[in-house]
């Protein structure tokens, strides 16, 4: 599905192709799934879920918050070279598939913003940081890493991390030390 989504889209991608491809019969297909779309939002969670099951650890694994966002960063560049059709899959194909498929992209956002407003606003300064903060900055944060996704940054290797920091920093402990991430070394 994958692949097929993202050689062709959603709209041009065929069950007997889906079937053919994963080399299972069209009526298992149907004993699985109500239509393509429900197979499409099933992969869709089981690669998002990949993904948290990688950040997670390592964002609690890492002691402080910003020490925390870096290691949730480094999980997500490691995921998005790892494996870049997937990649594709969860952050560019989600769009404009349905209404269920933008709920789980907006869900998917959230759960960045609960990363970022877990302890960051005890990170800044008293008072000038909401919710509202950690999902707009999760909210960029996205959008940054679906265009680069688009573009094909992944398979270029270009490093992009520290401008994803920045974003993530920035609302919570300000301009100059949001500029200081970009002295971090890249991604090896």
């Amino acid at each position: 599905m994958a692949d097929l989504v993202g050689e062709r889209g959603l709209e041009a991608t065929e069950v007997a192709a889906v079937c053919e491809r994963a080399e299972v019969s069209p009526s298992h297909f149907e004993r699985c799934f109500a239509d393509l779309e429900d197979c499409f939002l099933s992969l869709h969670d089981e690669v998002a879920e990949d993904l948290w099951n990688r950040l997670q650890p390592a964002y609690e694994g890492a002691v402080g918050w910003h020490a925390r966002i870096w290691a949730a960063g480094w999980a997500m560049m490691h995921f998005l070279r790892e494996d870049p059709v997937r990649a594709r899959f969860l952050l560019v194909a989600v769009n404009g598939v349905g209404e269920e498929a933008q709920m789980r992209r907006d869900r998917f956002v959230q759960r960045f913003a609960d990363l970022l407003d877990e302890d960051g606003r005890g990170n800044g300064k008293p008072g000038r940081s909401s919710r509202c903060t950690a999902e707009i900055a999760a909210g960029a944060i996205y959008w940054m890493i679906l265009t680069k996704v688009e573009a094909g940054a992944i398979e270029r290797q270009e490093e992009f991390l520290s401008e994803l920091i920045y974003v993530a920093v920035m609302p919570y402990l300000g301009a100059e030390a949001a500029e200081d991430e970009f002295s971090v070394q890249p991604l090896h």
